[in-house]
């Protein structure tokens, strides 16, 4: 036994590790660094004491006595044990541990991989990404003695992917509150395991809505629901997500209820089973190719809007259609089939329909381009069978359109003029003729430009904090023209705007303008442009045309204004208004301001109004908030109605900072249906946007949208 220099000992560890004298073959070594520090040559054993650090690769561990046996890579490490992995730690009293395979036994161990912090007497490393504890407990509060921990016999925990865990009690402080047979907690889909809201409904009367999330592999994995309504009585359903490596993911779901049985508050004696029923799916088949499914099913028109009524007022009707897109760098094509499930819903059906659009394409080395879409379509317009004497119009429609664009420069002007036609082929009209082409001939050409001046201004006025002045003037003038179509818009059955073309001649006339300044907004010091004001003037002018198509006179539809403002970081107004050029008035304004200060406050105000054909609408809304102290913050939310002179909604919420826990009581009051709801949150501040005990709703994937199979929103 030699007792060496930390440096020495390292080096010669080095050495040790060598298979053979080759610098090419030379490994990274386990550096051993301690007050006192051994190397036993013929063992190729290091033995250390006293302020202990071993380093290997991107792991340290810390202790008082280790033994490591440099073959193996095996150590033997006691007394306040500490091992250190990117973002992750593991502490015991004894610790077993290979630094190659990253592989380990603790005792008495504790680990720390934020959001998560856990205790167990034996801990199990069995991989690089796998822990298991026996006897131990989890949790995301980061206390000694934690406010909540989730204590199990087993729990295996997979690093960035989930925590299962078997026979599970739920603590608060030291009072158990819940037992689970089986519990997993997915790391990467933060949704809370149980959620209930109980309020009062005019239609529903008292009514308790809970669900109970489960996890048993990624294609079974969800929500079971079960819900009281006094009125109505026990609904019940179960909403199922699913992931697949080769075939896409999804959503199955279904929700039904006897109305009126034996559970409601005054059952009429007659029961009436009432259901939905949805799956949607999306399979990104390769990088140009992908599928976008939905399917929905029910047993009446009105069950959404009676028990769903967000994802009524979101969505509206339910939709049932497959679609493939293909994406190349030159065109885009879809091809759909769009049915109708339910009798009591008009759809226009697509059976099928295929569609390409070409990108714009450069003919050769000339500024000219091309670019043109054609599609084939079998459409069916199959109404709501409330009227057996409506009967079903159909077509066979084959559309194309091309078109050809020459990009100009004059003095200062960008001219891009461009010419294009369209053909459409129809089997029969609104009248029963048969094999129609229609031709329509398309024409304009869009100008603009851009000025701009810089001032140098230098000044902190009012806080303002502005670095020189750019002030762009950007006007643009884009006629069109469409010449009157061979067979007139009357003639035709109406599925969509292809059949809608009509005779047009206008201009759309706007001017930008633009005024800008520099901050300093990055972190390294850069100047950054930021646009302090934009104001947008705009307005659709339509020539004279003849009689027979309608016009008498020339004319502006409307005179639209958007004004954006942001004077300081945090505070931003945006106005729009639309003028009615016929009478002079104003046919829909609105004004949105919003400021915040950090997580001091925040508020947010918005005024709209609308005149139009359909009615008349004046809203105020405000949206407050405000931290009282480092634990307590107060909301309000209001929409009143000026005409009625009265408010449609409110809301207020107070917030409570619990340490490992965001608690929020919120009275909810809705003029319209007569609903006054009191819930309770309770949110894990590892996990804030998941909470426990808010109303449920759905958002659809719309045919065409690239986004993934909808997961369900808690608002």
């Amino acid at each position: 036994k030699v007792s060496l220099s930390r440096f020495l000992i390292a080096f010669l560890i080095a050495i040790s590790a060598l298979p053979h004298a080759n610098a090419q073959e030379i490994k990274e070594p386990i550096v051993v660094n301690g007050d006192k520090v051994e190397y036993l040559q013929d063992k190729k054993v290091v033995v250390a004491s006293k302020n202990i650090e071993v380093t290997y690769k991107d792991v340290v561990m810390t202790c008082d006595k280790i033994t490591v046996y440099l073959d193996t890579k095996d150590a033997v490490a006691e007394g306040d044990v500490k091992i250190t992995q990117k973002d992750a730690y593991f502490t015991g009293d004894k610790v077993t541990y290979n630094f190659e395979k990253r592989t380990g036994h603790v005792e008495n161990g504790y680990i720390n991989s934020k959001p998560f912090y856990g205790k167990s007497r034996e801990m199990d490393k069995v991989s690089d990404k796998q822990v298991n504890m026996r006897r131990g407990y989890v949790t995301t509060c980061d206390l000694e003695k934690p406010h909540y921990r989730v204590q199990a016999h087993q729990v295996r925990i997979y690093l960035e992917d989930k925590i299962i865990a078997k026979h599970v009690l739920f603590f608060i402080r030291d009072i158990p509150v819940l037992y689970l047979p089986y519990y997993v907690q997915p790391l990467k889909e933060r949704t809370a395991h149980i959620t209930v809201m109980m309020g009062d409904d005019k239609d529903w009367g008292y009514y308790a809505l809970t669900s109970l999330r489960y996890y048993f592999s990624e294609i079974a994995k969800g929500r079971f629901l079960i819900d009281y309504r006094q009125k109505k009585g026990i609904a019940e359903g179960i909403d199922d997500y699913y992931s697949t490596k080769e075939l896409g993911s999804g959503s199955a779901k279904f929700y039904s209820m006897n109305e009126n049985d034996v559970t409601t508050a005054s059952p009429s004696g007659e029961t009436e089973f009432r259901w939905r029923g949805q799956v949607r799916h999306r399979w990104d088949i390769d990088e140009e190719n992908m599928l976008v499914a939905e399917y929905n099913q029910m047993s009446d028109k009105n069950f959404i809007k009676d028990y769903l009524y967000k994802e009524y007022e979101e969505e509206g009707e339910p939709d049932n259609y497959i679609l493939v897109t293909t994406t190349k760098d030159d065109y885009t094509a879809n091809f759909l089939i769009r049915k109708r499930m339910d009798p009591f819903f008009t759809v226009v059906e697509r059976l099928p329909e295929f569609k390409i659009d070409m990108k714009n394409y450069r003919i050769g080395d000339l500024p000219v381009y091309y670019k043109g879409d054609a599609s084939g379509v079998y459409l069916n317009k199959t109404y709501e069978k409330l009227n057996p004497r409506q009967k079903d119009v159909n077509t066979v429609r084959v559309d194309s359109y091309n078109q050809l664009s020459y990009v100009s420069k004059i003095g200062f002007m960008s001219v891009t003029p461009y010419a294009g036609t369209e053909q459409t082929y129809y089997s029969r009209n609104m009248w029963g003729d048969t094999n129609l082409v229609r031709g329509v001939f398309k024409a304009g050409v869009n100008n603009s430009t851009k000025f701009y001046r810089i001032y140098d201004v230098e000044s902190n006025i009012l806080g303002l904090d502005i670095h020189h002045l750019r002030h762009i003037v950007t006007p643009t003038a884009n006629y069109y023209y469409t010449h009157q179509p061979t067979i007139s818009p009357s003639n035709l059955n109406q599925f969509d705007s292809v059949d809608a073309v009509d005779t047009e001649n206008g201009v759309v006339l706007a001017l930008e303008n633009k005024l800008q300044t520099k901050r300093d907004t990055e972190k390294d010091g850069a100047m950054k442009s930021v646009d302090l004001a934009t104001l947008i003037v705009s307005s659709d002018y339509m020539f004279r045309l003849d009689k027979d198509y309608g016009y008498k006179s020339q004319k502006f539809k409307t005179v639209d204004l958007q004004f954006e403002l942001s004077p300081y970081p945090g505070v931003f107004i945006l106005t729009r208004t639309s003028i009615n050029t016929k009478n002079q008035s104003v046919e829909t304004t609105s004004v949105d301001l919003t400021a915040s200060h950090g997580e001091d406050w925040s508020i947010g105000f918005g005024h709209r109004y609308e005149s139009v054909e359909s009615g008349k609408s004046n809203l105020i809304t405000y949206d407050a908030s405000y931290r009282i102290s480092p634990k307590w913050r107060a909301r309000a939310y209001g929409r009143y109605d000026i005409f009625k002179k009265a408010f449609e909604e409110q809301e207020y919420t107070v917030y409570r900072d619990l340490h490992c826990w965001l608690a929020e009581v919120t009275y909810n009051i809705k003029a319209e249906t007569g609903n006054r709801t009191i819930w309770m949150a309770l949110r894990l501040k590892a996990f804030p946007d998941t909470p426990i005990g808010f109303r449920r709703t759905y958002s659809r994937a719309q045919p065409g949208a690239t986004a993934q199979a909808q997961q369900p929103i808690f608002r």
